[in-house]
């Protein structure tokens, strides 16, 4: 009875020169092989396009699988680095062939013992750092020459320029002028209220292909996510965080890190980079996004980070703060009996506490909450005449704080021109007499080391700030709250929603008899220092270039508002 063998066969994806054969090439040498040594060839497995820093292989974990079940007793392989290219796994396989008899062949150099397996495991592994190694240099000196490093980048193609002297062509990246104008349409939604979700919804509906189409796996059809978008910041992935398109190329930033499963396997992590590592260069031609545009949308991420800290905060939920607010007062109704929110169910909105039967409070219907607290807003809130008073009575705080700092300030200076007048003294007295104490020089150094301290605190004392309103506030709020209700129905209602959602800090609906609540009395809680702030952005044209809400619609005047500023609480300022 001949002796039965299978045969395995690898080629990485990391081998673009073609230094080893082929899966198919290796099959036929197996077989060849165990035809020269009468053995019964009984089946081959393989595995094209997979490293072998993996076990996670289905043609290896086949093969395996095999030999275990005694489907045949030798293994044939072009050379242990097919087999893998890990110390650790290929140390595993062989106690595993140990444990079911099993003799690993190679077509080379033949029948392998222990110690030849063992030292080719570590040739292995070391080939591959090595290979990992000359990859990354060459990738390194291709950046710092300009030429392209491989990897689609939307907006950009591959210009072949030359050739060098060894005959390789060179190139380097060049603007796609049709891609570059989708970046700019990405950028512009982005910066101009659309959440990623919505960008993703308007790309998709117009069947523009993602830049993975062309891939296998999940998104293989071309459909665009919110993380082909967003990426990360610190990594500088995603298409909004990729400073190629303000013209400056980073290299380098990052490296992968392979962390270890329990399968024998791994998954790809990127890790950052020291800055010192990192490539920079200026590349001004390659220039998609303009430098406002580009602020827009980080200042725009810093909002999106800062909401979803907040709520991390209150909830310990991620993505609490990730999704978009899907009424304009959700999560600002509360309770005027038992405290609990107000939430949305259908078209009406009531308290949690009654919902769970702990609360008597009735249910008020969505439409009219909105109404009213838009018309609070309109009515009571957002007017001139308030905005002046609270401006006056800001001014008055402040000048209160003014001349309590002026206060101090005058009795630092007043301590300053002791100490230095002393110093001067003890520095005459030291100049006059040549047999002066030393004592007079400890004392000297303890006086100059106080006349340090008083001008570091004089230094960092606060500077006068002076609060003026537009001079023109009265028609900036015309203009500004015109139309808020027909605007916040508009394709706009995002950003105006956001902007209104600032201004209003709670809305507390207390107990009424009327069903349905339609003459329920409402509190109105708004934000002064944002209005104040809403009014400046306006009056200047939106210095952060966001669209200012307009609005209007009838009065409730059922709306009993109250002001209560955040970081600041003027309890007498009460409308």
């Amino acid at each position: 009875m001949r002796i039965r063998a299978i045969g395995y066969g690898r080629k990485s994806f990391d081998d673009p020169e073609n230094r080893t054969s082929s899966v198919q090439d290796q099959e036929l040498f197996a077989r060849n092989y165990a035809a020269q040594h009468d053995f019964d060839f009984v089946g081959f497995e393989g595995d094209n396009g997979i490293t072998g820093a993996t076990m996670e292989r289905p043609g290896l974990q086949a093969a395996l699988a095999a030999l275990k079940a005694g489907e045949a007793e030798i293994l044939i392989i072009e050379d242990v680095d097919r087999l893998g290219r890990d110390q650790e796994h290929l140390s595993y396989m062989r106690k595993l062939f140990t444990a079911f008899d099993v003799t690993v062949h190679t077509v080379a150099a033949g029948r392998l013992d222990d110690l030849t397996f063992s030292f080719k495991s570590i040739i292995g592994e070391q080939q591959r750092s090595r290979i990992a190694y000359t990859t990354r240099r060459g990738l390194k000196a291709k950046a710092m020459r300009g030429g392209s490093t491989g990897g689609k980048v939307l907006g950009y193609h591959r210009e072949v320029t030359g050739s060098d002297t060894q005959g390789r062509p060179t190139d380097r990246l060049a603007v796609c002028p049709e891609e570059a104008a989708l970046v700019r349409r990405i950028f512009e939604l982005y910066a101009d209220g659309k959440s990623l979700k919505a960008v993703c919804s308007v790309l998709n509906g117009e069947d523009i292909p993602s830049p993975r189409a062309r891939e296998s796996g999940q998104y293989s059809a071309g459909i665009w996510n919110p993380s082909t978008l967003s990426g990360s910041i610190e990594l500088g992935e995603g298409i909004l965080n990729n400073e190629i398109y303000i013209g400056r190329r980073v290299f380098n930033r990052r490296r992968w890190v392979e962390i270890p499963n329990e399968n024998r396997g791994f998954s790809r992590r990127p890790r950052l980079n020291p800055k010192s590592e990192w490539i920079v260069s200026d590349v001004p031609d390659l220039r998609i996004i303009d430098q406002e545009l580009w602020d827009r949308v980080k200042a725009r991420q810093i909002e999106a980070r800062a909401a979803l800290n907040a709520n991390f905060k209150n909830t310990g939920n991620p993505l609490s703060g990730a999704k978009r607010p899907q009424h304009l007062l959700s999560g600002l109704v509360g309770c005027g009996i038992c405290g609990q929110p107000y939430v949305s169910t259908g078209g009406r909105w009531r308290c949690k506490g009654s919902l769970q039967k702990k609360c008597t409070n009735g249910s008020v219907a969505g439409k009219h909450l909105e109404e009213r607290a838009l018309a609070g807003l309109r009515d009571c809130l957002l007017t001139p005449e308030v905005i002046s008073r609270f401006a006056q009575h800001l001014e008055r705080e402040l000048s209160a704080q003014h001349q309590a700092t002026d206060k101090r300030q005058g009795e630092i200076k007043a301590e300053l021109r002791g100490v230095q007048s002393k110093i001067a003294k003890i520095v005459r007295r030291i100049e006059e007499d040549d047999e002066a104490p030393r004592a007079l020089t400890n004392r000297l150094k303890e006086h100059e080391a106080a006349e340090e301290l008083l001008k570091e605190e004089l230094a960092t004392m606060p500077t006068r700030t002076v609060v003026r309103l537009p001079a023109n506030y009265e028609a900036v709020y015309r203009t500004a709250i015109a139309e808020l209700k027909d605007h916040l129905e508009s394709k706009d209602a995002a950003s105006s929603r956001e902007a209104i959602r600032a201004l209003i800090e709670k809305v507390v609906v207390h107990a009424g008899d009327s069903r349905g609540g339609k003459v329920r009395r409402l509190e109105l809680h708004g934000d002064l220092y944002r209005m104040l702030e809403f009014t400046e952005e306006a009056a200047s044209g939106g210095a952060k270039k966001r669209k200012q809400p307009q609005a209007t619609g009838a009065g409730a005047a059922s709306v009993t508002p109250v002001v209560a500023g955040v970081g600041f609480e003027p309890t007498t300022f009460r409308l």
